[in-house]
């Protein structure tokens, strides 16, 4: 069974979108971390994290950045003594493509976007998964490669669905090429 798209966003940003997908604990964090280390590391790359969190606030009530944006402000930024800066953004309903033209409007280059966790999107996508019989639900036709934590299991088939398992740390080549990242 594929899961049908709720839209499809007409992107036009210089930069490349990568969604992962997956179920909790199937190994999304540890992919676009490894592979936001590789690509700072090897191609020198700029890249974002926009995470959509469904089950717990992002900002916790009581804190300033909280009482900010409920007092009215449209976004309330941080910023602590290690340099470490958040952004609160507060609005009825903050659509991803608005998110992405806030990064490429930015004043920070961006080379490449992942998004974890959004399942609606019309972006070459990486689909992580534990377990064999977790890939026909969750495939979409724009599932390009399958990593996660299959990849520490001793597989004989390396492709699923025809889709190659890629184990972002050991295959980064692959990566790039499936995603046409040079």
């Amino acid at each position: 069974m594929k899961i049908e798209k709720e839209s499809k966003i007409n992107y036009n940003m210089n930069f490349h979108i990568i969604s992962v997908i997956g179920y909790s604990s199937s190994g999304k964090t540890n992919f676009i971390t490894t592979a936001m280390k590789l690509l700072k590391k090897r191609l020198n790359y700029n890249i974002a994290v926009i995470k959509n969190v469904k089950h717990h606030p992002v900002d916790k009530k009581g804190k300033d950045s909280y009482k900010f944006t409920e007092a009215g402000a449209t976004y309330s930024v941080i910023q602590n003594d290690n340099n470490e800066t958040a952004i609160f953004l507060k609005k009825e309903e903050i659509r991803l493509e608005v998110l992405l033209k806030f990064l490429k409007n930015g004043p920070f280059k961006v080379d490449i976007v992942f998004t974890e966790g959004f399942r609606n999107l019309n972006n070459p996508t990486v689909l992580c998964i534990s377990n064999l019989n977790e890939v026909e639900e969750q495939l979409t036709k724009d599932v390009k490669m399958v990593s996660g934590v299959i990849c520490i299991k001793d597989l004989n088939n390396k492709n699923i669905s025809d889709l190659p398992i890629v184990d972002i740390e050991s295959q980064f080549s692959r990566f790039l090429e499936i995603f046409n990242i040079t």
